[in-house]
């Protein structure tokens, strides 16, 4: 069975590797993008099974990334994490596509956890909706 693949979005580089080192000890493979713009090119080119982003990016926003992913993959859960989740903030991500929004910092097991539910909820989902 293949890994999972995670795409990591953020314009801090230490929190990109952090979050993709934890991941990869946990068996994905990470995907790091440190602007909107890289997000939505690598989102199209390697059709990642999640998304962790951030919403306040350079070159297009989180809510673009979700927004675009969305629209080419409704079924891609996306994690938002942001250090302004006002309640602004949560809903127009949520709008966007995204599964749930985070209030930075979050924990590594926190993240870990989420990533795994997230995969496994969606597995289930796909494999339900093929059984129909």
């Amino acid at each position: 069975m293949m890994a999972s693949t995670i795409l990591i979005v953020d314009d801090e580089p230490d929190l990109v590797n952090s979050y993709a080192r934890m991941l990869a000890r946990s068996g994905y493979c990470c995907l790091p993008a440190f602007d909107g713009a890289q997000a939505m090119a690598l989102f199209d080119r390697e059709h990642p099974d999640l998304i962790v982003t951030d919403l306040n990016l350079p070159a297009a926003s989180g809510i673009e990334v979700i927004r675009h992913a969305h629209e080419s993959s409704p079924r891609t859960p996306i994690i938002a994490i942001t250090g302004h989740c006002a309640d602004g903030m949560t809903n127009a991500a949520q709008a966007a596509g995204a599964s749930v929004c985070l209030q930075k910092p979050v924990g590594l097991a926190e993240l870990d956890a989420l990533v795994h539910t997230a995969l496994r909820l969606n597995a289930l989902r796909v494999s339900s909706e093929y059984a129909k």
